[in-house]
């Protein structure tokens, strides 16, 4: 049994079953060296403290304000000890007298969950910049060499890493070979790795690539007059090729148009009308339920073998179309909102047919006037070179054919305008 005068805590993390290692032994105080630390230190702590397994490992390079306090080094266990003061606890001694490097963290499975990772803004979970949480300290969002991709990939369950993000330090000179994060490449998480936080606040983000790993898979449109439509391309991990006209219903369109934030699918042109790609076809069909937020989620099956001037094509709503800047929703300035943000509308080519559709789109009516030159105003964003050729019939104004004017495209102020006959003050505008 311990002597009274003897304790362990684990303190600064986010409950009592994750953090650095307290103890209080041999009549002094302080945390712990964690040079040679492992899972077999670590379950024993967790076991002692009532927390469960031992879930991660991660050590953490000596901080400054750290060097003039005692640490108590080689700390050693085999694992099936029943606590702590059956370990061989080494001496205690302060940094400037040591040749320890790093002081020793445990996260046990009892009261985690504040431990966290995942990429950002990548197209997928499975690519973009590393972000982490270990504790609740500070978010570690700093790029990844080759090792530490691979470990962080293979904990995401995205495989191995293709592509880290060759992160730079931005500061002093000799920090070029340094690293926030250092793995040998065969740990089972990132958690387990060793971390050097003197250096976060020099992360430079803006120079660093994305991660990458093997189980990423993202869409875009390629050819068309906007974002919104062209042919079909796929990226799976860091190779783009294209998709089988014949493999693309509409369920999955419309999960591409959402990942696009393009609104929904209007059509799926067949052939080669948005030109042929230049990598490779995928034989791999998604097969989507259509409620799936990025095509990344939709299961696969065998696709189709394509032949020449059958890629898929796909022109999606566009998102939505809007009347700003009248006495009501149903007239003013025609915008619409490609990827997130609003624009106005060239009216070089916009008619009564044009507004026609939009109107009815919209549930405003019919076309009344389609004032031109800047009828209500300019707005902020620069005019969208679009031109819409509807014969006034169409649902929806990208069932329109559809054209991208030359340069200049578009004279400043010749924003497109609509008045509807709907006249109403709700429920009009949001059409997508």
């Amino acid at each position: 049994m311990a002597p009274a005068a003897e304790s362990l805590a684990l303190v600064r993390g986010g409950n009592r079953c994750e953090g650095l290692l307290q103890v209080q032994s041999l009549g002094q105080q302080g945390l712990v060296c964690g040079d040679h630390w492992g899972l077999g230190e670590a379950s024993v702590i967790c076991r002692q403290l009532g927390c469960g397994r031992a879930l991660y490992v991660p050590t953490y390079v000596v901080w400054p304000q750290e060097a003039q306090q005692s640490l108590l080094q080689g700390v050693q266990c085999q694992g099936v000890e029943a606590s702590l003061w059956d370990c061989s606890l080494g001496k205690w001694g302060s940094l400037n007298g040591c040749k320890c490097e790093c002081i020793g963290a445990v996260h046990c499975s009892g009261r985690t969950g504040l431990a966290s990772l995942g990429l950002r803004g990548g197209g997928s979970p499975c690519a973009g910049t590393p972000v982490i949480r270990i504790t609740e300290g500070p978010v570690i969002s700093c790029g990844l060499h080759q090792k530490e991709a691979s470990v962080f990939c293979r904990r995401l369950g995205c495989g191995p890493a293709l592509q880290a993000s060759r992160p730079h330090l931005t500061g002093h000179p000799g920090w070029l070979g340094s690293k926030v994060i250092s793995c040998q490449g065969t740990e089972s998480s990132i958690f387990n790795c060793r971390f050097n936080l003197n250096f976060l606040d020099h992360c430079d983000l803006p120079t660093d690539s994305e991660v990458v790993c093997a189980g990423h898979t993202e869409a875009r449109l390629v050819g068309g007059e906007h974002p919104c439509a062209g042919r079909l391309e796929v990226r799976r991990g860091l190779t783009w090729g294209t998709v089988c006209h014949a493999d693309l219903d509409l369920a999955t369109a419309h999960v591409v148009c959402r990942e696009l934030q393009c609104g929904a699918a209007a059509s799926t042109p067949e052939g080669a009308r948005f030109g042929r790609g230049s990598g490779p076809a995928w034989t791999e069909a998604f097969r989507c339920a259509g409620n799936e937020s990025l095509l990344f989620h939709c299961p696969r099956a065998r696709g189709s073998q394509c032949g020449p001037g059958r890629d898929a094509g796909l022109r999606c709503t566009g998102e939505k179309f809007r009347l700003v800047n009248g006495s009501s929703s149903c007239e003013g300035r025609v915008e619409l909102q490609v990827q997130g943000s609003w624009a106005p509308l060239c009216a070089t080519h916009w008619d009564i047919a044009d507004a026609t559709v939009l109107c009815h789109q919209l549930n405003c009516g019919s076309a009344v006037a389609a004032p031109r030159g800047g009828h209500f105003g300019d707005g902020d964003a620069a005019i969208w070179p679009d031109a819409f050729h509807c014969g006034g019939t169409e649902p929806y104004l990208w069932n329109c054919p559809v054209s991208t004017l030359g340069v200049p495209a578009c004279a400043p102020g010749n924003s497109a305008s609509a008045v509807c006959s709907g006249g109403c003050n709700q429920g009009c505008g949001g059409g997508g």
